[in-house]
């Protein structure tokens, strides 16, 4: 079912404290015989008080990032340190061979939240590439671009915030929904 998507009212949004019921390393092998980890972490949610989707679900916004770490690398790859504080730009215009991927260890795993307000939420990576670049760490080893695009995402709402709709009054724009 595609979600069309409608701005959000942060004016009327609450923050919503979680809990982290899972948070998991995953494991990549890379074509250059390098392996990294990867992982997901959540941090804010926002749940409107004044928006809800079709099915009267109130709608949620929330923010993650990725963690990458470097697991192993051929010792050919080290090299002399990059001395210099290192930029989102900086790494993504130093690319020196884009490499492939593939999981390693687990998979499908999900990151899983229970929110104070009784819903819950799994994430999933979505890596759409891997580079290595051409900056080295503080002890010469290789400097990966890891790109993600949005996490998949299961959302459970809570019964309780279930709100009854009006049938009659349900419009196009009552069917939008957003979920970052």
């Amino acid at each position: 079912m595609a979600q069309v998507q409608m701005p959000f009212n942060w004016k009327d949004a609450e923050l919503v404290d979680f809990k982290v019921v899972n948070e998991d390393w995953q494991y990549y092998n890379l074509s250059d015989k390098s392996k990294i980890r990867v992982k997901l972490v959540l941090g804010q949610v926002w749940r409107s008080t004044t928006q809800y989707d079709n099915l009267g679900q109130p709608l949620y916004v929330w923010n993650s990032q990725n963690i990458t770490a470097l697991v192993s690398f051929p010792s050919t790859f080290r090299g002399e340190p990059t001395n210099l504080p290192l930029t989102p730009d900086m790494v993504a215009q130093s690319i020196d061979e884009v490499v492939e991927f593939e999981t390693s260890g687990k998979q499908d795993e999900w990151s899983a939240y229970t929110f104070v307000d009784g819903s819950k939420l799994r994430l999933r990576l979505n890596l759409t590439s891997i580079a290595r670049t051409k900056l080295r760490g503080q002890a010469g080893e290789p400097i990966y671009n890891v790109s993600g695009g949005v996490p998949n995402y299961r959302l459970t709402v809570s019964p309780s915030l279930i709100k009854k709709l009006d049938k009659q009054i349900t419009t196009s724009d009552s069917k939008s929904s957003i979920y970052r």
